[in-house]
This record gives structure tokens, C-alpha cells and sequence, in this order.
């Protein structure tokens, strides 16, 4: 019962921690002052574990919180007081740190939070150091009116790489403002001693999915409904309960090929991947439904990695590049044989067994399965306006493709009766009540033609497979 209100009282604070110095008013609009929520605490624990080291950090306040920060490769790691970066491994029990992460992270709901920060700042405590994270006006004052910067020829200017930049390469952008002195006025004046600048620009995410892995410990099977008790391998193990239903992609880790439902053993090791939109209940251990399973064998382990990849086959987190080769299986979720060129904008389970050292890793994978991911909004509309059609699924065609970012046009005064969507380099063409369409210039069918209802037009879902 402690730990479900720890639990419980941790994400309360998470949530009035975001809600505190996010927005600035300007006028009748609110103006995001940061994209990120700051945590503060003690460093009492470090373990590092392949490229991630992960620090246990405990607040001060009466009601101790915990929280397990993992720090990879991506975290950016600053000194307070020399203001140069950190070594991942100078981490130490006791040192105080300020953990940034981006506020629209999502969390899995559980007792202590696990988090992967965007920024840690470690504080001296020989060289005393303030340091300020936010976005600034183009007059360099800060848009929760805490801080204006004096930024003179002392002023050292950088980017999270470590380049040299100007004065008016910091506007519009997240910045770190390293300082010792500030004035005591509304808003304080500094002249600060370094400023990194952190792109501002949208990210592509590299995966949908949220990763969890661990050892099923306990199997149930409560009215028709498969559960695994799946526990972590760590000092301070973590429980999630997995339910399963017919929705989850099943595989074998070493083979790569699909596995049944009930042909999980206690003592497997696995691997479950759950959308990280995927709304979650505040309980522990926390119960989720994930959208693929991977289960490892004993005597074999290889390797499985499930990201979003580039035009060159490189994943979005710069970690894995992918050498396709003739004997590489590729199918897409229903274990349907495709092309390379059928893996554009997918998620990918990369099936694997060696990689080489550099970065990014470069592999040939054994198996590649591409997933269409289906976000909540996405999902949605679908589940709100569909009917079936001689046993096909028939989604309405305008609001799946603009909720896609596609442009729609729809000639319903032609003969043809045409809908054309287009987006970059891709194009669709389609006309109602005929099963044939165009794609990118090439000719394709329908399993079941398009059709008018209620001044709409609903084609058959499998459109899905190209319009993502």
C-alpha cells in the first residue's frame, strides 16, 4: 500500500512540477517559458549497465522521494561550477544534480519513476556555480521574467555540440546560462559565463514504443484473458503485469518467427514493447497491454532492437545501421513477405545476432518485420467512424489521410469521382466504386472498392499500409 501512494504522490508531483515555470503570459496567449520539468536531489546510487548508466537520486523534502535516472549516450552532462561536460562516468554518490527532461515525456506509471533525462547538471561543491534552463526573448530575457543576460565578449557561446555560435544564433532557442552573480531586481541581471544553446527544433521520435524487459515470474489466465507477471533483473526489481490479447505480436528472439500465446514458461526471459501514448492506470505493479512480446531462449540469446529508421536505413537514435542483404527476411505485421522499399516510414522489429562497435553499430539483420503504428488520435477516428463491407474494415479516406499530415483533394464534381491525397513525394489516387488506385504512379487494388456514405468517402483499411 506505501509503495501504490508513493507512486501515486510521485506523479502528482511530476505533474505540479511541469505545471510550474512552463508558461509565461504574454498578453491573452500563454508562451511555453521551457520545454522542460527540472527534479532535484542526491546522488545515492550508481550502476552502470552496457551504454546507460543509470543514478538512484533521493530529494531532501520531508516525504523522500526516489527516482532512477537513465542517463545514456544522448544526455547531455554539465559541471556547475567549470561549466565543461561530464564524463558519464564521473558520476558519484553524493553529488547533487538538477535532472532535466522534456515534459511531454511519457512515464510508465510506476514506484520509484524511471526517467531518461535530457539534461543533468551536476553541481560543484568546490566551485560554486548557478545555472538557469529555459528559453529566452529576442532581448535575452527569459519568458518566466526570472533572468536577463548581459552577454558580453567574455560570454562563451556554444551549441550542445560544443560549436561556436553567435549572439544571434540564441533566440528562439532552449538555453543552459551558466553564472555565478545576479542582481536582485525583477528580472535578476547576470552576465553569465557560458551559454549552450539546445535546438529548439521538433524531434522526430525514434520509436513509438516504450521498452521493458524482464523474467516472467507468475502466469495467469483469468476469464479467457492471458496475464504475465514479468519482474526486472536488477538490484531494486521493477513488476509490470503484461495482458495479452489478440492484438499483440508475438515472437521468438533467436528465431525470429511468431510464437503462440500459451507457450509462455515462467523463468523466459522477454522483451514487451507498449505504446508510450498508451494512457496507464495509477496502480502498482502497473497492468499494460503491449503491442509486440519478444521472448528470448536459454541457450541462445541474440538480439532485437524496435526504432523507426532513416532513407539510409540508420535509426533515428544514431545507435543501429541496417546492411539488407539477399537472405534478410523482411514481412510486415501479418507475416506478409515485402520489399525494402516497403519500409519507409515503419516501425521495424530488427531481428539480429552480431553488430559491429562503431556508431552507429552496423548489422545484417536476419529478419526485419515492419510495423504500421497506429496512434491513440489515429486510432480514434477509426474506432469512430468505420463499417464493414463484405467483411472489410472501411475507414473514412479524409480524416485518416489529414490526420497523417496528407493533403486531400476531392473532385466529386468529375466523372471519376477522384480523391487525391499528397504528401512530399508521395501520391495516391483513387476513385470511388472502383477497386483500382494509384501509388506513386504505379497501379494497385483495393480488397473492396471505395464507396459515398454520408457525403464521405470510406475506403478499406489495408490503405493504412501505405499511407504511413
Amino acid at each position: 500500500m506505501k509503495k501504490i501512494y508513493g507512486a501515486i504522490v510521485m506523479i502528482l508531483m511530476l505533474g505540479l512540477i511541469g505545471s510550474q515555470g512552463v508558461y509565461a503570459q504574454s498578453g491573452d496567449a500563454k508562451v511555453e517559458a521551457t520545454n522542460f520539468v527540472k527534479a532535484s536531489g542526491v546522488i545515492t546510487k550508481v550502476e552502470e549497465k552496457e551504454d546507460t548508466v543509470t543514478i538512484t537520486v533521493e530529494t531532501a523534502d520531508k516525504e523522500q522521494q526516489i527516482t532512477f535516472y537513465n542517463v545514456t549516450s544522448e544526455t547531455l552532462v554539465y559541471n556547475s561550477g567549470s561549466t565543461k561536460k561530464m564524463e558519464h562516468s564521473a558520476f558519484q554518490k553524493g553529488q547533487q544534480i538538477d535532472a532535466y527532461y522534456d515534459k511531454d515525456k511519457p512515464m510508465l506509471m510506476i514506484y520509484p519513476p524511471q526517467i531518461s533525462p535530457e539534461l543533468v547538471i551536476v553541481h560543484d561543491d568546490k566551485v560554486f556555480g548557478s545555472v538557469k534552463v529555459g528559453k529566452f526573448d529576442e532581448e535575452l530575457r527569459s519568458l518566466d521574467n526570472e533572468l536577463n543576460l548581459n552577454v558580453d565578449n567574455e560570454t562563451i557561446l556554444e551549441n550542445a555540440e560544443g560549436e561556436k555560435i553567435e549572439r544571434q544564433d540564441l533566440s528562439g532557442e532552449e538555453l543552459i546560462v551558466f553564472y555565478t552573480m545576479a542582481t536582485k531586481s525583477i528580472p535578476a541581471q547576470t552576465t553569465p559565463s557560458k551559454i549552450v544553446a539546445i535546438s529548439s527544433g521538433e524531434v522526430e521520435d525514434a520509436s513509438n514504443f516504450m521498452k521493458f524487459e524482464g523474467v516472467i515470474t507468475e502466469i495467469t489466465n483469468d476469464n479467457n484473458q492471458l496475464a504475465l507477471t514479468v519482474v526486472t533483473e536488477e538490484d531494486e526489481p521493477i513488476t509490470t503485469i503484461f495482458t495479452l490479447d489478440k492484438n499483440v505480436l508475438f515472437f521468438n528472439g533467436t528465431k525470429a518467427v511468431p510464437v503462440k500465446k500459451e507457450s509462455f514458461k515462467k523463468g523466459q526471459k522477454i522483451e514487451a514493447y507498449y505504446d508510450k501514448n498508451k494512457p496507464m492506470i495509477l496502480i502498482y505493479p502497473a497492468r499494460i497491454t503491449p503491442e509486440i512480446l519478444v521472448v528470448h531462449d536459454k541457450e541462445k540469446f541474440d538480439f532485437v532492437k524496435v526504432a523507426k529508421f532513416d532513407q539510409n536505413l540508420i535509426s533515428l537514435d544514431r545507435e543501429l545501421q541496417l546492411n539488407i542483404s539477399k537472405e534478410t527476411d523482411i514481412r510486415n505485421e501479418k507475416g506478409e513477405a515485402i520489399t525494402q522499399e516497403d519500409l519507409e516510414g515503419k516501425e521495424l522489429i530488427i531481428f539480429y545476432n552480431r553488430a559491429t562497435k562503431s556508431i552507429p553499430a552496423q548489422t545484417a539483420p536476419t529478419k526485419i518485420v515492419a510495423v504500421n503504428y497506429l496512434s491513440p488520435e489515429l486510432k480514434q477516428i477509426i474506432n469512430d467512424d468505420h463499417f464493414i463491407q463484405n467483411g472489410i474494415k472501411m475507414i473514412p479516406i479524409r480524416k485518416v489521410a489529414e490526420q497523417l499530415g496528407y493533403e486531400v483533394e476531392n473532385n466529386a464534381n468529375s466523372a471519376q469521382k477522384k480523391v487525391t491525397l499528397t504528401k512530399g513525394n508521395s501520391s495516391i489516387q483513387l476513385i470511388r466504386d472502383t477497386k483500382s488506385y494509384s501509388y506513386n504512379k504505379s497501379l494497385r487494388l483495393f480488397l473492396e472498392q471505395p464507396v459515398l456514405k454520408n457525403k464521405k468517402t470510406y475506403v478499406s483499411e489495408e490503405i493504412l499500409d501505405i499511407l504511413q
